[in-house]
């Protein structure tokens, strides 16, 4: 059986492409934020508007659950590295092991 290896140098690579990704996400989901308060209060009318607000609604609404999961992701990635001495002295380590 061989032992978890964590590459300290890759994950601070993980983690810089962590926050790169979360600006990135923050920031598409600021522009649709910006573009669903220009459009409903635009004077465009009819079914094709609340098709489109609609449609804005739900990538809003994708756009903060993935930000959700980029924050997720970062304080996994941060855990880690803190934790990273103590992981082989989990108590459920050893039990995996012993399977």
């Amino acid at each position: 059986m061989t032992d978890v290896l964590i590459d300290k140098d890759k994950l601070n690579d993980a983690k810089q492409d962590a926050n790169s990704i979360k600006n990135s996400v923050k920031r598409t989901e600021q522009y649709c934020e910006t573009l669903l308060s220009i459009t409903s209060s635009s004077s465009w009318k009819g079914k094709s508007k609340d098709a489109f607000l609609t449609y804005l609604e739900i990538i809003v609404q994708y756009h903060h659950d993935l930000s959700d999961a980029v924050d997720l992701q970062k304080e996994a990635l941060q855990n880690l590295e803190q934790y990273i001495g103590e992981f082989p002295q989990d108590s459920r380590v050893s039990k995996v092991r012993n399977i």
